[in-house]
């Protein structure tokens, strides 16, 4: 009897330590499990089903899509590609840096492709690309283009009137560096008619390199529109739809044709019948005495001079019923 109840102990003994052994079993394999779990949710960056049903769609079916149709779109409109174009940001870029491809947002390559070919043509409709596509650049500061609309604002009415005789279109915008009087790079801006735009920016190029100094090269339009005006601030410049002083004949600057270089310092001067002269504008009468030596004087050994003229411009400082030192056009 004693040895039978000893055998049934060693037994219960050996079950009880048979089911902890496999209880331990079990909780190793548990805890494997959840490593390996935690380990592939790390590897996927923690993408649940439902994040791969956004990513792929196509994969998962169209109820596993479903699940992630609440998502913003990412696709820009026109008006943002116009404004983003004009900071010049890189719209490529900004989708990158969301982590959206064409890949990741299910987006039809064959659509990316399709707004590529209709990015790189040049029947673009973004005024953006538009309006860098027609302008003609000469040299790093230096380029002229059609009137862009905020000059268009600032010029009609004022230097601009609606006329049979010159349109907007057959006008330019012009951008150039120049040298003030301090001896400082300065950006001026100038209108001038399309036939000249080329030779405009040639001519004031060569100044610029040669140090040539022009106190201001603004538009006319900031003096509103007054020619007389802008002579007084010694300002140089080109379009003023305007009509010769004391006629009904439309002056060469109403056409873009006829630019005025540092004009205080070369007056115009005209003679009366009477044998009275009128010199323009008060103050520079000094500067009527070519024969006197002073700074910023145009005459034909002048640099501005020697380029205008080799460019085909006349200049009014050769005229014979009038001296117009400042002017030079081309017809």
């Amino acid at each position: 009897m004693y040895q039978g109840k000893y055998d049934r102990i060693n037994i219960g003994e050996v079950r009880y330590g048979m089911n902890k052994k496999l209880l331990k079993d079990i909780a190793l394999l548990l805890g494997v499990i959840v490593v390996f779990a935690v380990a592939a949710r790390y590897v996927a960056r923690g993408e649940t089903l439902e994040d791969y049903a956004k990513r792929n769609p196509s994969a998962l079916g169209d109820s596993a899509a479903a699940s992630g149709s609440g998502s913003e779109s990412s696709v820009l409109g026109s008006s943002d590609y116009g404004s983003l174009a004009s900071s010049g940001t890189d719209i490529s870029a900004s989708s990158s840096s969301d982590g959206n491809d064409g890949a990741s947002n299910g987006a039809d390559t064959s659509s990316a492709d399709s707004s590529a070919d209709s990015s790189s043509s040049n029947t673009s409709t973004n005024p953006v690309d538009n309006a860098l596509e027609s302008r003609i650049t000469y040299m790093d500061g230096f380029y002229y283009e059609p009137i862009p609309d905020f000059v268009k604002e600032k010029i009609m009415g004022v230097s601009y009137k609606e006329n049979d005789n010159v349109s907007l279109d057959d006008l330019r915008y012009c951008v150039m560096l120049y040298v003030d009087f301090n001896g400082e790079t300065q950006t001026g801006e100038m209108i001038c008619n399309k036939s000249i735009a080329q030779d405009v920016l040639e001519i004031f190029y060569e100044l610029y390199q040669n140090g040539y100094q022009i106190q201001g090269i603004k538009l006319i339009d900031e003096f509103g529109g007054d020619d007389h005006a802008s002579m007084l601030a010694n300002n140089t410049s080109c379009f003023n739809y305007r009509e010769v002083d004391g006629t009904t004949r439309l002056s060469n600057h109403a056409y873009g044709l006829a630019i005025d270089l540092n004009p205080f310092y070369n007056p115009y001067v005209t003679y009366g019948k009477d044998g009275s002269v009128n010199i323009s504008p008060e103050g520079s009468e000094g500067y009527a005495d070519r024969n006197a030596e002073f700074p910023y004087k145009i005459d034909e050994n002048d640099l501005a001079y020697k380029l205008f003229i080799a460019h085909g411009f006349k200049w009014g400082g050769n005229w014979n019923s009038c001296k117009d030192y400042q002017h030079f056009e081309k017809k």
